[in-house]
């Protein structure tokens, strides 16, 4: 085994599909492309197991049957969310962080352990310091969620560690509210500032609702090794994601998908079962072009981790709540 590298089981799956086989032959051969889907997964698997490679996985199921107990520590979470109304490219994802506090709130999740910042709150100084804070809290077993809906961007590597050339970045602003380079937060930077802060022992859940984030995470870099933590995004490094005007599709998808879990008496799942269904409902309710994307530390799959953010009551997704009231 080598050192730490992206697997993904996207490319053989497409592949198994777009073979076309003789009319007779054609359930041996689906039977055949399922086994041989099955087998590659299965392998994929094994190689993260044995050899800790990342797991990563574009818009298909992922396998989701828990492995490991339901969340044991306390929950911290920390939401970015800009608007970026003093800017030329104004977004809604202060809508994003409100559901996403709503939820929070009917996780019985206690007050002090939410961190949100809105807006000309968000600068790299800033954010970066409230990541501290937090650490300082989060122990062995803790789970930190860290919830980003506003612009990302690609700047140019520094570091030679991406394949592309470029680093995938938040676009955090500026005191006055504005975008330039250095108020860009790099996923170097990132990575850094999150394993330099939060314990070893912690689970880290990633959560980004905005353009070119599908490695922000960087989980290939060496500072991830050990650790227990899975990034969910929006789209990938070159996609843009979606704002329907009322907060971001993965979002909204994300959201839909608890709700549904929850109609459907599941109080304990894994994030990969979370990761399905909300590409069921982004496939239901948007059909978008963009590719919601999945990651993990190196050794680590999506089943491995219990999703922490369950609803203690009832439920409503702000679409279905949208509807109710139009209705």
């Amino acid at each position: 085994c080598l050192a730490p590298q992206s697997l993904t089981t996207t490319k053989p799956l497409a592949a198994l599909r777009a073979s076309s086989p003789r009319r007779g032959q054609v359930r041996a051969s689906r039977l055949a492309a399922m086994g041989a889907a099955i087998a590659f997964i299965g392998c994929v698997e094994c190689a993260v197991a044995v050899c800790g490679h990342v797991y990563k996985q574009v818009n298909q199921p992922v396998s989701e049957d828990l492995e490991g107990d339901a969340p044991e520590g306390e929950i911290f979470v920390l939401i970015c969310a800009l608007d970026y109304k003093r800017t030329s490219n104004p977004l809604s994802c202060s809508i994003d962080g409100r559901n996403m506090e709503k939820l929070i709130r009917q996780c019985n999740v206690p007050q002090q352990n939410v961190t949100a910042m809105y807006d000309e709150m968000c600068t790299k100084e800033r954010v970066e310091q409230a990541i501290q804070e937090i650490g300082s809290r989060c122990g062995p077993n803790d789970y930190f969620i860290f919830y980003y809906s506003g612009h990302g961007t690609n700047l140019r590597d520094i570091s030679g560690d991406e394949e592309d050339g470029q680093d995938e970045a938040f676009c955090f602003v500026t005191p006055d509210g504005q975008i330039n380079y250095q108020s860009c937060m790099s996923d170097d930077d990132f990575v850094t500032i999150v394993t330099d802060s939060i314990d070893s022992e912690a689970n880290l859940v990633i959560l980004t609702d905005c353009c070119h984030s599908g490695t922000i995470a960087d989980f290939t870099t060496g500072d991830w090794s050990g650790r227990r933590a899975v990034s969910i995004t929006g789209c990938l490094d070159g996609q843009t994601s979606g704002d329907i005007g009322r907060g971001g599709i993965f979002t909204h998808s994300m959201l839909l998908a608890i709700a549904e879990l929850q109609s459907g008496g599941e109080d304990q799942y894994s994030v990969g079962r979370l990761y399905n269904v909300t590409l069921q409902k982004d496939a239901e309710v948007f059909n978008s072009k963009q590719d919601i994307c999945i990651q993990c530390a190196p050794g680590m799959l999506p089943k491995q981790m219990a999703w922490p953010l369950v609803p203690q009551q009832l439920y409503t997704s702000p679409l279905a709540l949208r509807q109710l009231d139009m209705s």
